[in-house]
């Protein structure tokens, strides 16, 4: 196992939100140290959006890159012929053409409840994400940058922090900071970047559930164990 890993964290906002944040870091068993963290500016157009970070996935040597959004769509809307496994309780979180497996998993797993990948809110990040990944030739866990396969993982931060004991973490920041040994003040977005570093050491590391048989083809959200 390597003694370190340099990870690419991102909490990813929608085009014109001002919202994405980035963070690099090198992660040891006891330590993150962050090299370089900052926000991403509003654009006008997802052609600009596309361009700035297809420039940061390209800039930084990473071992890995783990990422605040869906990389996926429910397979349901997708594949007419695809019988989704079945899933247990009531509500949207059992509907499959809204909700992925991996979002049920983190609900009745978790008691978490991840957003639709394709709602309102959240679908202008999985077009973006998506769109991202086509454009590194993506095949589950890799994209491909400068030749080199780089894994790139969904994430959760809100799953990583509840693991962590930290649930309260953006409005009471200070113990998660406390536990990943940093001192400077982050705003929320890079606070959630932060946790995404962690999160992509700890599936180097072997840390974290994987992939589950009735979520094979359908997109992973990898939870910290």
């Amino acid at each position: 196992m390597k003694a370190s890993y340099k990870i690419l964290g991102i909490d990813l906002g929608a085009c014109m939100s001002g919202n994405s944040a980035y963070m690099y870091a090198e992660v040891t068993d006891t330590r993150i140290k962050i090299i370089e963290a900052f926000k991403e500016p509003k654009h006008k157009d997802h052609l600009t959006c596309q361009e700035f970070i297809v420039d940061v996935f390209e800039r930084y040597e990473v071992d890995a890159i783990a990422i605040d959004a869906p990389l996926s769509l429910p397979r349901s809307l997708l594949d007419p012929a695809f019988t989704p496994p079945p899933r247990e309780g009531g509500g949207e979180i059992i509907n499959p053409y809204l909700f992925r497996y991996t979002d049920y998993y983190l609900f009745k797993t978790f008691g978490l409840r991840p957003m639709p990948p394709a709602g309102d809110r959240i679908g202008r990040l999985t077009a973006r994400a998506v769109a991202l990944l086509h454009h590194f030739n993506y095949c589950f866990p890799n994209i491909i940058i400068k030749g080199k396969k780089v894994p790139i993982f969904e994430v959760y931060p809100k799953q990583v922090a509840h693991y962590l004991q930290c649930p309260h973490y953006k409005k009471e920041p200070q113990p998660l900071l406390e536990f990943l040994a940093q001192s400077a003040q982050k705003d929320e977005h890079l606070l959630d970047a932060l946790l995404c570093v962690y999160a992509g050491a700890k599936i180097l590391m072997g840390e974290t559930t994987p992939i589950v048989e009735q979520a094979e083809g359908e997109g992973w959200c990898f939870p910290v164990v």
